[in-house]
């Protein structure tokens, strides 16, 4: 659900043009709400354990229906800002809630699947919406009404604690509440900084891309950009789907270093592609690169953690994710307005390269019998 709403804003910025927002407060805009989130995560990842997570879980609903209803409602800038500053609060609240809750049920060993099944849940989302925003012909001017529809969406996780589900016992010494020397703790690994900043130079790219390519498409006369996501996301799911019973039997750092080397060449390419069937091809040689790349580091996380601080952890790469999505979009409008298109790709590689190299050093487990999830509807 909180995916859903995140994919909705694939047309944010052309709300934002026809309300008359200037490109640069738009850029601002665009990335207040990972700000809020970048602000608010480092704060609260400390205090949230399975002991804490359904509260946080139900505030953060609250908040977040409360700044989609603000944002569907207002027109002037300082109160846009204010709704996509809540608007992130809430959704790293719920987000961060959710993974403490998802990380206790992760089998040792199996972290490489389970991390596949994971993001192909959060996944769907940005493959269905583009495309039914194309398909339906949704224009900017009708965007307040899905924001408001949005805003009661979000009130389902909230709801979903009215019901009562089953508790694994906890073990207390490795689900006990991190606190702050944990925080300072997993900060003072080596690999875990390692594969901290490889997320976030990762997340800066595939933010760019996610709120640039719409435009880019246009100025190559490319029809149909929304398809672009589509695409990749369905070449995503199938390698998830499909692949995600090899994550565990190979090395984890490997395997996501080279879906992130795919992913500088296609970077590198878009700036020189000039025709439909190169785009689209380039779209499917993305997803690869992605579907590879984004499990494999928060499996490859999981490994390196201590049982105490793995969904601390996994919550710091939720933070970098929020810091790519601020930086990506900020730092991409200033590239495009004073270089162009075809600097932005180059520089997109250069990152997703850095990316890469930053998974090799680390070590992670390897099994070779892989057993079935026990919430994974099939054994791959």
């Amino acid at each position: 659900m909180v995916t859903a709403i995140a994919a909705l804003f694939f047309a944010f910025s052309g709300y934002l043009q026809q309300l008359g927002v200037s490109p640069a407060t738009a850029g601002f805009i665009l990335s207040a709400d990972a700000l809020a989130a970048l602000i608010v995560q480092p704060l609260i990842t400390p205090l949230i354990h399975i002991g804490t997570a359904r509260r946080w879980l139900f505030g953060g609903s609250l908040l977040l229906s409360a700044a989609l209803f603000m944002l569907g409602s207002v027109t002037s800038v300082p109160l846009l800002i204010a709704a996509r500053l809540a608007q992130g609060g809430g959704f790293i609240c719920v987000l961060s809630s959710l993974m403490v809750m998802l990380v206790r049920f992760i089998p040792p060993g199996m972290s490489g699947r389970a991390f596949g099944w994971f993001s192909l849940v959060r996944l769907v989302p940005y493959a269905v919406i583009p495309m039914l925003f194309d398909l339906y012909k949704f224009t900017p001017a009708s965007f307040g009404v899905l924001l408001n529809t949005a805003a009661l969406a979000a009130l389902l996780p909230g709801v979903a604690l009215l019901f009562p589900f089953s508790q694994q016992p906890c073990d207390q010494e490795n689900f006990r509440p991190p606190g702050m020397s944990g925080l300072a703790e997993s900060l003072s690994s080596p690999p875990v900084l390692l594969l901290l900043l490889s997320a976030l130079l990762f997340y800066c790219g595939y933010s760019t891309i996610f709120f640039f390519l719409k435009q880019f498409g246009s100025t190559r006369g490319i029809a149909g950009t929304s398809l672009f996501f589509t695409i990749a996301t369905a070449v995503m799911t199938a390698v998830r789907l499909f692949g995600g019973g090899m994550f565990d039997r190979y090395n984890k750092a490997l395997l996501s270093g080279a879906g992130l080397f795919l992913v500088a060449g296609c970077y590198a390419l878009l700036a020189m592609c000039d025709s439909s069937r190169m785009f689209f091809v380039l779209a499917g040689f993305c997803g690869l690169g992605w579907g590879i790349a984004v499990p494999l580091q928060a499996a490859a996380m999981f490994d390196i953690s201590t049982p105490s601080a793995r969904a601390m952890n996994q919550n710091l790469l939720l933070v970098m994710m929020q810091g790519g999505f601020f930086i990506g979009p900020f730092a991409g409008g200033q590239l495009i307005s004073h270089f162009g298109y075809s600097v932005l790709f180059a520089v997109l590689g250069v990152t997703a390269v850095g990316a890469g190299l930053m998974m090799m050093p680390l070590k992670c487990k390897l099994i070779s019998n892989v057993p079935p999830l026990p919430f994974a509807p099939t054994p791959l």
